[in-house]
């Protein structure tokens, strides 16, 4: 990989004088040009004085907070810089700032690598959204998003319990496109991006040893919202956008973000939620071992007309006892 912070001018603002040190060191190791405020209204000065490409800032300061600063660097003239938020003991906000328009959010105490790794996947997706608008590649997305796919592919491998997840939900997806009639291309393209906006939630709040404590679940919806804004930005067709958007809700209305229900749901999102689930089913979590292809379409049967929409779930269904191997 190459090194995506090398030469980026980055503001890390923080009223700890030390936090603010300590990450400036580790991203200058990678070859970041940094610059720290002592707070808000040193970060927001700073801002409107120069570029930077990245803006790495705590929440809860004196002065101006993190949220002020996320507003002014929104205003920036393009390409604005991204914002990372760092938050400490409020549960809210990092949710809150995502829908706000952060790029992303890292929890503290700082853990530096995790930061590094989420500084950067949200630089790689500035200069992606950066070279579409340059060249004017407009609704001529799919080039884009497959180079997006590969930045997605490449930070699953840093996580152990979702490396292929991305590459999996498209084989998946592909199995069941035909007696769908979907567009099998499209499908495969849109499965591999689907799970963008998960790049802006740490690793550490993406697992725990059982079901996810309520403020993580309240992060974790947030990601679809935040997908579908990004692949947006970088000229994806509506109904891509829209099956990013969806491909957490449920048949029977119980999913999220928006609670929509059976032929509500987009096409594309009801195929790309449920291959998704296959594909999270065939992998393990830290509570459970992978699942083999006998017990996934027990659980697909099981889920079929309330998490599944039937016509799903039987395309599924017939595709995995087809070639067992599908979820291998």
């Amino acid at each position: 990989m190459t090194a995506p912070l090398a030469a980026k001018r980055v503001l890390v603002i923080d009223d700890e004088r030390a936090v603010a040190a300590s990450v400036a060191r580790r991203l200058e190791i990678a070859g970041a040009l940094c610059s720290t405020a002592e707070n808000g209204t040193e970060g927001l000065a700073k801002l409107g004085a120069e570029p930077f490409d990245l803006v790495i800032t705590d929440l809860a300061m004196p002065g101006k907070t993190g949220y002020e600063i996320l507003d002014a660097a929104q205003l920036l003239p393009d390409p604005p810089a991204v914002v990372l938020m760092a938050t400490g003991g409020d549960n809210q906000g990092p949710a809150t700032a995502l829908v706000r328009g952060a790029d992303g959010y890292v929890k503290k105490p700082l853990d530096l690598e995790e930061l590094f790794v989420e500084a950067t996947a949200v630089v790689e997706l500035r200069e992606l959204r950066h070279a579409v608008a340059a060249t004017g590649a407009g609704r001529a997305a799919g080039p884009v998003l497959a180079v997006l796919g590969e930045i997605v592919s490449a930070y699953e491998k840093a996580d152990p319990y979702r490396v292929g997840f991305s590459a999996r939900t498209g084989r998946i997806a592909v199995a069941i496109a035909a007696p769908l009639a979907l567009d099998a291309e499209k499908l495969a393209l849109v499965a591999r991006v689907h799970d963008v906006g998960m790049l802006a939630v740490p690793i550490s709040e993406q697992h725990s040893g059982g079901p996810l404590a309520r403020p993580a679940q309240h992060l974790i919806r947030v990601h679809p919202t935040l997908g579908a804004r990004w692949i947006e930005r970088l000229g994806a067709e509506r109904a891509m956008v829209a099956a990013v958007a969806a491909h957490h809700e449920r048949h029977d209305g119980n999913g999220y973000p928006g609670k929509i229900a059976g032929a509500e749901i987009p096409a594309l999102a009801r195929a790309l939620g449920l291959a998704a689930a296959v594909a999270a089913m065939c992998a393990p979590r830290p509570w459970r071992g992978r699942r083999e292809a006998d017990d996934v379409v027990a659980e697909l049967e099981k889920g079929r007309g309330s998490q599944f929409g039937p016509a799903e779930t039987d395309a599924a269904v017939d595709a995995i006892r087809a070639n067992a191997l599908l979820v291998a």
